[in-house]
């Protein structure tokens, strides 16, 4: 499309030469990428496949996988305003979040356009850890006349998920005290590697997972403990590529590639679109965290209207008809299309899709579909206007998120 552009590889310079950062992990996974594919990630490089996706998702879905995901802004809030800060910035009600909690929220300008979505961590009752896209620029901006802090953790720590349906049997071999299960979006802390860390019960592949956060000095050490533990039950390192199908799989979106932050940051992703894929909570199915009672935060007024109006689009899955574009497995969409595609029915343009993969898990063409209310329900057919890469016009079926759902990740 022609508002959309592709920028390839990493654009933070210096003496106007080409530069990346190695996440902690680097010593580890650079030795074992085989393929030498390695994917970037803001200013970070990580590896992309390690042998080929397809293999990667299998593992992840039977046994388990771990992925560096070391490239996710961390940043610390602290002080005596800290709460209050959160509070005018999340529309969810920081006081009832207790210390080793976990919100996952957006948050969002006067207007009520999405900024960024993400973890907000209760370290403390004057600390918090925020894991999301990028976004300094409007967390500082926010503190201003405040007794809070906010830095940079983003380069101090790598964030090793290990995920899948035996990564806590892998967790509680790898630890060097007796584990206790955490609840889902909690806060613990474990001895890994002889240094005594944070990990959350969380994850980005809709399987039962975690989220470890290793100081980076003790990166290679770390992977090196959870790897071999992970060895004995089937565990292997799988790279972005595979966990990008993983979580598309999972229904879960991506700043950037599924819509347009309206902050002023510059984001991750290596997709920027203009400003018409800016979206609201509403937009996509968000409403659930939006707390009304919660005090006045950032764009209260704006999305009270956009609930009254219900102006605001529908997300939802599609399994798309491939065979008019390939004649076998669509073999050049197993990766993921993050350019947004034009959506018709009855001849007018409804919305579009993205994130469109071949899942191998469910053997489909799937994307995310972001349509106009009441246009379509589950069962619906819409045509898909492709690029030029794929001149035909191609039929998509209206199906719920997620494509595959697993119990086991909200135990």
């Amino acid at each position: 499309m022609e508002n959309v552009k592709f920028q390839a590889g990493v654009h933070k310079t210096k003496d106007a030469r080409l530069t990346f950062s190695g996440t902690p992990f680097l010593a580890k996974t650079s030795t074992m990428n085989g393929n030498a594919l390695w994917m970037r990630w803001g200013n970070y490089v990580v590896v992309d496949s390690f042998t080929n996706p397809a293999s990667e998702l299998e593992t992840l879905r039977t046994n388990g996988a771990i992925f560096d995901m070391s490239p996710l802004a961390k940043y610390l809030i602290s002080g005596s305003d800290a709460e209050k800060m959160l509070d005018r910035l999340i529309p969810r009600d920081i006081a009832k979040l207790r210390v080793g909690q976990i919100y996952y929220s957006p948050w969002c300008t006067e207007e009520g356009k999405i900024i960024g979505d993400g973890l907000i961590i209760r370290e403390s009752e004057t600390s918090f850890m925020i894991s999301a896209d990028p976004g300094l620029i409007w967390w500082t901006s926010n503190a201003k006349g405040l007794e809070v802090k906010v830095t940079d953790e983003t380069d101090n720590f790598g964030i090793l998920a290990l995920q899948g349906p035996k990564s806590r049997d892998a967790l509680a071999a790898a630890a060097e005290e007796e584990f206790v299960e955490l609840p889902f979006s909690r806060l613990g802390w474990l001895t890994l590697a002889g240094q005594k860390m944070r990990v959350i019960r969380q994850g980005f592949t809709g399987e039962h997972g975690y989220e470890i956060w290793v100081p980076r000095a003790h990166g290679p050490s770390v992977w090196e403990a959870v790897a071999t533990a992970g060895a004995h039950f089937g565990i292997e390192p799988a790279g972005s590529w595979a966990q990008d199908i993983a979580r598309i799989e999972a229904g879960l979106f991506i700043t950037g590639y599924d819509y347009t932050s309206a902050g002023p940051d510059e984001g991750a992703a290596g997709v920027f679109a203009s400003k018409e894929y800016q979206v609201t909570p509403f937009d996509l199915g968000l409403d659930r965290l939006i707390d009304f009672n919660s005090g006045d935060f950032i764009g209260k007024q704006a999305l009270q209207e956009i609930k009254e109006t219900k102006t605001y689009s529908k997300l939802c899955g599609v399994e798309i008809d491939w065979r008019k574009l390939e004649s076998d497995e669509p073999g050049n969409l197993l990766r993921v299309k993050w350019y947004p595609i034009k959506a018709v029915k009855d001849g007018q343009e409804i919305g579009r899709i993205t994130s469109i993969v071949w899942s191998p898990t469910i053997r489909r063409l799937v994307g995310f579909a972001h349509l106009k209310r009441d246009t379509v329900s589950e069962g619906d057919q819409v045509v898909l206007r492709w690029d030029k890469k794929h001149p035909a016009e191609t039929t998509a079926t209206i199906r719920s998120l997620p494509f595959y759902k697993l119990t086991r990740s909200s135990n």
